[in-house]
C-alpha cells in the first residue's frame, strides 16, 4: 500500500512538473538544470525507498542510486544550471531517454500479466518513442538544447503515467 501511494504520489508530481516544463518553455531553458538535478534526486530517492521497501535491488534500484548520485553531483558543482549549455550534459540527456525507454519496454512487458495488454501497448509505445527521442537528440545535440525543456517535461509525463499505472498495478497484485 505504501509502496503504491509513493509511486502514484511521484507519478503526480512528475507529471505536474512535465507541464510546468512544457508550459513555461523560456524560463526552463534558463533553470532546466536545476529542475532536472531535483528530480534526479527525488526519483533516487523514491526510487531508493521503493526498493528497500520491496526488496527488489535490480535494475530500478541501481538506476534509482545512479539518479541521486547524479543529482548529488549536480547540487555540489556551482553553476549547475549552466550544465546544460555543456555538450556531455546534451549526450548525457539523450543516453538516458534511451536507456529509460528500453527500461519502459520490458517493464511493460513484464507488467502485462498484472495489468493486461491494453497498458502493455501504452508502456512499448511511450518507451519507443523516448527510444527515438534520444537517438534523435543524440543525432541533433543543438536542437536538443533549444528543446530539452520541452523534451525533459515530456519525459516526465511519461514517466509519470509508469508509475501510476505500475502503482495501480502492484496494488492489484
Amino acid at each position: 500500500m505504501a509502496t503504491t501511494i509513493l509511486l502514484v504520489i511521484l507519478g503526480v508530481i512528475m507529471i505536474i512538473g512535465g507541464i510546468c516544463l512544457l508550459a513555461t518553455p523560456l524560463f526552463n531553458f534558463m533553470s532546466l538544470g536545476y529542475m532536472v538535478i531535483i528530480m534526479f534526486c527525488l526519483s533516487g530517492i523514491f526510487g531508493i525507498i521503493r526498493g528497500i521497501r520491496t526488496k527488489q535491488y535490480g535494475k530500478d534500484f541501481v538506476l534509482a542510486i545512479i539518479g541521486l548520485i547524479l543529482g548529488i553531483i549536480g547540487l555540489a558543482i556551482p553553476n549547475a544550471a549552466a550544465m546544460t549549455n555543456n555538450f556531455i550534459l546534451l549526450y548525457l540527456a539523450a543516453g538516458w531517454f534511451i536507456l529509460h525507454g528500453i527500461l519502459s519496454i520490458v517493464d511493460a512487458i513484464a507488467l502485462k500479466k498484472l495489468s493486461g495488454t491494453g497498458l502493455m501497448v501504452l508502456g512499448i509505445i511511450l518507451g519507443v518513442l523516448e527510444i527515438i527521442m534520444g537517438i534523435y537528440s543524440a543525432a541533433h545535440p543543438v536542437v536538443l538544447a533549444l528543446s530539452l525543456g520541452m523534451l525533459v517535461g515530456f519525459y516526465f509525463i511519461e514517466s509519470g503515467i509508469n508509475m501510476i499505472v505500475i502503482g495501480c498495478a502492484v496494488e492489484r497484485d
